[in-house]
C-alpha cells in the first residue's frame, strides 16, 4: 500500500511590484483607521507617527495575505493595520504610576456614586467627590480610556475589548453592541444623560460613520477636541455598562 502524503499548500508569493501596487491601492485604509482612533495619544506622538506604523502594518499584510483562507484583503489589512497601531501605543504606554492611580480612584468613585445615587453621576458630581476641577476630571477620563486600550492584555483590566474603542471595518453602534435588554436600556439612559455635544459626537461617529475631522467641522471644534470628547464619553458609557444599575 502506498502511503498518502498530504502537503500544506503555501500561499502564492507576490512580486515586489504586486505588493507595492496592493499597498498603494489600500493606502487610504490607514488614514481611515487613524480617523476612527478615539484615544488620547501620548505626549510627543503625532498621528503622522502612527500613520507610518500603520503603513508598515499594511505592507506586512500585503506580503502575508493568503486569499485561500477566505477573508478579503480589506478585512485582513484592516486588522493588520489596527494591530500594528495598537502595538505601538502599548509600547509607548504614556501613563505614569500617579496617573494610573488617579484613574483607578476615578473608576472606583464612579461605581460607588452610581450605586449610592441609583443613576449615573454627572461630571460635576464626580469632580466634587474627587475634589478636582472639571478640566482635571476630563483629563483623567481621557487617560482612563487610553489605559484600557493599552492594557488589553492584562486580565485584571479586560472589561473592554479593542473593538469597543477601535471599531471593526463595519462598526456597530453602542446600542447594538450592548448585550441584552437591560444593557441596552442602561446604555440608552446613559447616552440620554450626556451633554448635547457628546451625544452628537457619538451619533456622528457610530451611526453616521464620520471621521473625527468631519465631526469637528460639524460641531465647530477641532479634531483633537472631538477625540477628547469621544474618549471621555466612551469612558462614561463603559462605566455605565459595568455598573448595571437602574439609572
Amino acid at each position: 500500500m502506498t502511503a498518502t502524503r498530504t502537503t500544506k499548500r503555501k500561499p502564492q508569493m507576490r512580486s515586489r511590484v504586486e505588493r507595492d501596487l496592493l499597498v498603494e491601492q489600500y493606502l487610504p485604509l490607514v488614514h481611515h483607521v487613524l480617523g476612527r482612533l478615539c484615544v488620547s495619544l501620548p505626549n510627543g506622538v503625532e498621528r503622522d507617527d502612527l500613520h507610518a506604523v500603520g503603513v508598515l502594518g499594511l505592507i506586512h499584510a500585503a506580503e502575508g495575505y493568503d486569499e485561500s483562507r477566505g477573508a478579503t484583503f480589506k478585512t485582513y489589512a484592516y486588522t493588520a493595520v489596527r494591530g500594528a497601531i495598537l502595538d505601538e501605543l502599548r509600547r509607548l504606554d504614556p501613563l505614569p504610576r500617579a496617573t494610573r492611580e488617579r484613574t483607578r480612584r476615578l473608576e472606583r468613585s464612579w461605581h460607588t456614586m452610581a450605586a449610592d445615587l441609583g443613576r449615573c453621576p454627572v461630571r460635576e458630581e464626580i469632580a466634587s467627590h474627587l475634589g478636582c476641577t472639571l478640566a482635571e476630571l476630563d483629563e483623567d477620563m481621557a487617560s482612563l480610556n487610553t489605559a484600557h486600550v493599552l492594557s488589553i492584555d492584562d486580565a485584571s483590566d479586560a472589561s473592554q475589548s479593542i473593538g469597543d474603542l477601535l471599531p471593526a471595518p463595519e462598526p456597530q453602534p453602542p446600542l447594538d453592541v450592548a448585550a441584552g435588554k437591560e444593557s441596552v436600556s442602561l446604555l440608552a439612559r446613559a447616552i440620554a444623560g450626556l451633554p448635547e455635544k457628546a451625544r452628537q459626537a457619538i451619533v456622528l461617529y457610530y451611526y453616521e460613520g464620520l471621521l473625527l475631522k468631519d465631526i469637528g467641522v460639524l460641531l465647530g471644534t477641532s479634531e483633537s477636541r472631538v477625540s477628547q470628547i469621544l474618549s471621555r464619553t466612551m469612558t462614561i458609557l463603559r462605566l455605565a455598562l459595568e455598573q448595571r444599575q437602574p439609572a
